[in-house]
């Protein structure tokens, strides 16, 4: 069995060549259980990004970033290689969107192979999965249709986004973990 990471990214804007500049995880071994943490900030270049936030997102980096802590690309590239070391599968809220971007921007000009397992595990469809068998076990139908939102999801499984310092990579990771935890049945 394969450890779990908890793994998001936050970028100057949705393009995939918008630049991450802050990555978080947290690794769970799939035997112990013992969790351990990786946070950086990751230095770039600001170009045109930076105007084309919307203004909380400007804030929020203007807030949270420092250049005296930020790693090199090429450093953090190295760190998450490391940190995601023998493939873990990758739990995430559309992990697919950092999945591309670490790939495109950190791994392959460092010539790194992407070190995740290639089945990402998005938490939005997980939970959509969890409500409708709860319901159909019950007999009910289901309370929530398409088009999804990640914090009404979040509030039908028990997690209050509100909890969280959301927009943050690791205030989403920690989010994350709770909404999997409580649809795996984890307990502290």
């Amino acid at each position: 069995m394969s450890d779990i990471v908890f793994m998001d990214t936050e970028t100057l804007g949705l393009d995939l060549d918008a630049p991450i500049w802050e990555f978080a995880a947290i690794r769970r071994n799939s035997e112990t259980g013992v969790e351990n943490e990786l946070h950086l900030l990751i230095e770039h270049d600001l170009g045109p990004w930076f105007d084309a936030l919307p203004e909380e997102f400007q804030l929020d980096y203007l807030a949270r970033f420092k250049d005296d802590r930020a790693v090199s690309r090429d450093e953090a590239a190295e760190q998450i290689r490391d940190f995601l070391a023998d493939r873990p599968h990758i739990i995430g809220a559309v992990p697919s969107f950092d999945t591309a971007r670490i790939s495109h921007q950190l791994m392959r000009p460092n010539g790194f192979a992407d070190p995740w397992h290639y089945h990402l595990i998005d938490i939005e469809n997980v939970i959509v999965g969890w409500i409708r068998g709860h319901h159909a076990f019950a007999g009910s139908d289901t309370p929530i249709l398409p088009p999804y939102k990640s914090d009404e999801l979040s509030e039908t499984v028990g997690v209050d986004p509100e909890q969280f310092t959301r927009h943050t990579a690791m205030g989403d990771v920690l989010w994350v973990r709770a909404q999997w935890d409580h649809v795996m049945g984890v307990t502290a």
